[in-house]
């Protein structure tokens, strides 16, 4: 297991900035949250699929397009007790945060 501080604002309410998650090497499902590597970067989504390649992330702002990652990036599933961090809740939880996002903004690929 692993412990990372988090950045960013867009998993809010779910996670916040400065948040510390433990995270564990098992490997995810959709609706889980996930820790990957990325550009050099260290960053906090959701896996709205998975395939044998990899994960597609997406985070529950809306402001990023889905995005494939390597299973050799990703650090691993997001240990917490929050109801909407994981399975179901969380894809459903995210996916209608998303749809709602779209109205007001428009999201952008990753750099």
């Amino acid at each position: 297991m692993k412990a990372f501080r988090l950045e960013g604002s867009s998993m809010l309410p779910v996670f916040r900035p400065g948040q510390a998650v433990t995270v564990s090497p098992e490997r995810p499902r959709p609706g889980d949250c996930v820790v990957y590597s990325y550009l050099g970067r260290v960053l906090l989504h959701r896996v709205t699929a998975v395939s044998e390649t990899g994960a597609t992330l997406a985070d529950d702002a809306g402001r990023l397009e889905p995005h494939l990652v390597p299973w050799g990036d990703v650090q691993g599933r997001v240990l917490s007790g929050h109801p909407l961090a994981a399975g179901a809740p969380g894809l459903i939880y995210s996916r209608t945060r998303r749809l709602f996002s779209r109205l007001f903004l428009k999201c952008q690929p990753l750099p």
